[in-house]
Formats: C-alpha cells, structure tokens, sequence
C-alpha cells in the first residue's frame, strides 16, 4: 500500500465520521468551526467528503421515495422482455446496481468496519471481544478485538496475513510443521518466527512488534527490504514500514495485555490510545484536531471497561468529552 492509498483511506475515514455525525444533526458551533476547518484542509478532504455526501444523499431519497425506484426497475424489465438475451441488462440497469452495491457498502463500512475485510478474513473478532483460534498446525492465534486474520497456507510456508487489529501468536515450532516456516504479514512487513511467541499490531498507518519467546525476523516491505532482528523483551514500532525510533524493551508479560483484561499505554499519542479503544466500545471515539491527536499519554487502564479508561485519558490530558448519539467527541 503507498502513502497516497493510506493517506486517502485516513481521510475517506475522517469523511464517514464527519457525515455520521452531521446527519445526526448533533454538531454545535464549536464542532461545525472544526468541520469547516477539516474540509478546508486540501481539496482531496472536500472531494472525498462530498463524494460520500452525495452517496449518503441518494440513499435518504431512496428511503424517502422508493416507489420512483420500483417504477424505474419495472420499466427496465418490461423493455428486457423485448430484446434479445444479450441486451436485456442494460447500461441504466447496470448504472443502478452499481449504486446499490456502493450504497450498501458505505452503510456497511460505517457500521462494521472495512467491508473488504468482512469479506475475506477466514478468522476475526468483533468488537470488545478476544479470540483464540487454533490452527491445523498446531499453531494457536489470540486475536484481539475487532481483528481479523487471512490464512495463506500450502506446502511451503505457513502465511496469515494480518488484516487488521492485533493478535498474539503460539507459532507451532517449524521441525513440527513440516520444516515450513511461519510468517505473519501486513501491508507494511513480514515477521518470520524464529521461536514460538510474539505479538503483530496494525492499525492504518502504524505496525508494531513485540516479542515473548526466543526471536523473530523482521522484513519491511519496499526498496532494500531491510530486515532486523527482535529478541524476547523487545519491540519496535513502524509508521509507514519506516523504523519509528529505535528498538525499545518491553516486559513479556505486558505483551498483548489485552489478553489478561488490561490496555498499556506509555507515551502513546492520543490518536493511537482512542483507536484502541475504539475496538471496545459501540459508540466511536472521534478527536477533533490533529494537536490533540499528537498528545501523549501514559497509563494502565481496564480493557472491560472503554468508558472508565476514556475518562482517565481526557482527565489527564485535561480536555473535554462530548457524547452525543453514536459518538463520543474529544476536544479542547
């Protein structure tokens, strides 16, 4: 994936969260300043918005006068009945399906996520909810919430893509496997196992390696295909497939704490702390400027408990929180 495809899926995703919240008809002047000020940003912030609007748009006119609809496919289908076969589906038939399905995936993509990874994962978690998958190999997968998984199996390797979330991996030791070697991919980087434990996080623009159990190798995807090596203890964080800092430490038991119930966080940006906790809670956590979503933070917080942690968040960074239906909305 370019930085172009990630840069234009943050913003298609900053659009969905900007038109949920404008047609529920819930933004006070403060939240329309920010809007007004988003939009404003490039003429790619308006395109994507108003592409989405006019979507969004035809569908209410769908809700609210479906019987034009009913009578439009009605006369498509009377004329079929006097072309020949090859004809029958014609261009305003198509051009109809065709707005359907993109109506139905935008409906489905506010509501549950990316619809391509509804569609391909062989294995994932909803929101809030922790997984354990166990593989032909012997292999066992903890999937975090609203994660999900690809299998990529053959006589050669065993892949499994990482779709998106987080999952800890017990990889069944390669003499067991026949001498196939496990790989855990992103978009952005593969990680071979060269023992057993170790935990993959991805989210849009971020990837992170953490390892329990002996070591893992690291290859970033691109020009060069740079490759390093983590041992037990260690992490590294990786923004775009770029190293982020340098290699930290990390206690093997706060790897993946989410599967004991808690969430660590240490001087982690907000941006990154609410798309955590946004895989917890019904309601999304939407930040109003980018120097919000730059703040740092610090804390261990309950996992089973997205609305306690979020106030210990906007307690100590000292900002606002506004609920209002479907959302709860940071800012200063």
């Amino acid at each position: 994936m370019t930085s172009n495809d990630q840069q234009r899926g943050r913003i298609e995703s900053e659009a969905t969260d900007w038109l949920v919240l404008q047609t529920a008809g819930r933004l006070d002047t403060c939240a329309e300043s920010a809007f007004e000020t988003w939009i404003g940003r490039s003429p790619l912030h308006r395109a994507v918005y108003d592409e989405l609007r006019n979507t969004w748009d035809s569908l209410a006119e769908l809700q609210r006068n479906p019987g034009h609809l009913l009578r439009h496919t009605a006369l498509l289908h009377r004329r079929a009945q006097t072309m020949p076969p090859p004809r029958r589906l014609t261009a305003a038939l198509a051009a109809l399906a065709a707005s359907l399905l993109l109506m139905v995936a935008l409906g489905a993509s506010i509501w549950f996520g990316d619809l391509a990874t509804l569609l391909t994962a062989d294995h994932r978690s909803a929101r809030g909810e922790v997984r354990s998958v166990f593989l032909a190999d012997g292999s066992q997968v903890d999937l975090g919430p609203a994660s999900a998984i690809r299998l990529h199996f053959n006589a050669d390797e065993r892949r499994i893509e990482l779709l998106s979330g987080s999952a800890f991996f017990h990889a069944a030791p390669q003499t067991l496997a026949n001498g196939r070697p496990f790989i855990v991919e992103t978009a952005n980087l593969s990680v071979r196992a060269l023992g057993t434990q170790f935990a993959v996080e991805r989210l849009a623009e971020r990837d992170i390696v953490a390892v329990a159990e002996h070591d893992v190798e690291v290859t970033l995807h691109g020009a060069g295909e740079q490759r390093m090596v983590l041992s037990p203890g260690q992490s590294m964080r990786y923004r775009h497939g770029a190293p982020q800092g340098s290699v930290g430490s990390i206690d093997p038991r706060e790897i993946a704490a989410w599967r004991s119930g808690n969430l660590v966080f240490y001087q982690a940006p907000l941006g990154e702390v609410v798309a955590e906790l946004n895989r917890y809670r019904r309601s999304r956590i939407v930040i109003m400027d980018d120097e919000l979503s730059a703040r740092v933070v610090s804390g261990v917080v309950r996992a089973d408990d997205p609305d306690g942690a979020l106030k210990v968040v906007t307690d100590e960074l000292r900002v606002r929180k506004t609920e209002v239906p479907l959302f709860a909305i940071i800012h200063k």
